[in-house]
């Protein structure tokens, strides 16, 4: 499903959501589904808005396993930064998803407060746990790094760019130390 399609059919949609649930092209899924449409014939929106729900718990729990893998795992505050970031860029992916304009405005609901939620959760316990660091450093990486920042995240699609690489020419000298 690299190529846009308009999702019109429940098979359409549900061949999407077995995409999604792999999580290897989630912006062509994001794509996709902002240009369907989702039809209200027989029992459609509920069992599509059950299988989304499905998908959205398993990852906002994929992210919590991750963030606590990475946060036992940090040695320094770069780490809990990354831990975070990282975090947050799941929560960002998510809260779009949720706001994909051709599911029902209850659904739109329900998602967003379901990762506005977890993040709001997620946020008190890291700083709760930080109250035992005697430093407060933890407690002020994690403030100014807070998970609820998510709307903030900018998710860009991957694209290949090159970095110039400095030249070898020029004016810069070495410094010997003796």
């Amino acid at each position: 499903m690299s190529n846009t399609v308009s999702l019109q059919t429940y098979a359409q949609w549900s061949k999407c959501l077995d995409l999604l649930a792999t999580g290897h092209q989630d912006e062509a899924c994001l794509l996709n589904m902002s240009q369907g449409t989702l039809t209200l014939v027989g029992g459609v929106i509920p069992l599509f808005s059950k299988r989304l729900a499905e998908e959205f718990n398993a990852r906002l729990s994929r992210c919590s396993d991750v963030l606590t893998r990475d946060l036992q795992r940090s040695s320094d505050e770069s780490d809990v930064v990354r831990a975070i970031l990282n975090a947050r860029k799941t929560l960002a992916f998510l809260h779009r998803l949720a706001h994909t304009p051709s599911f029902p405005e209850t659904l739109r609901t329900h998602l967003s407060d379901e990762v506005r939620k977890f993040a709001q959760r997620a946020q008190t316990s890291l700083e709760d746990s930080a109250k035992t660091d005697s430093t407060g450093r933890l407690k002020v990486v994690l403030r100014n790094n807070n998970l609820s920042r998510y709307e903030d995240t900018v998710v860009e699609p991957m694209t290949q760019t090159s970095t110039p690489l400095p030249s070898s020419g020029g004016s810069r000298r070495r410094n010997i130390l003796i």
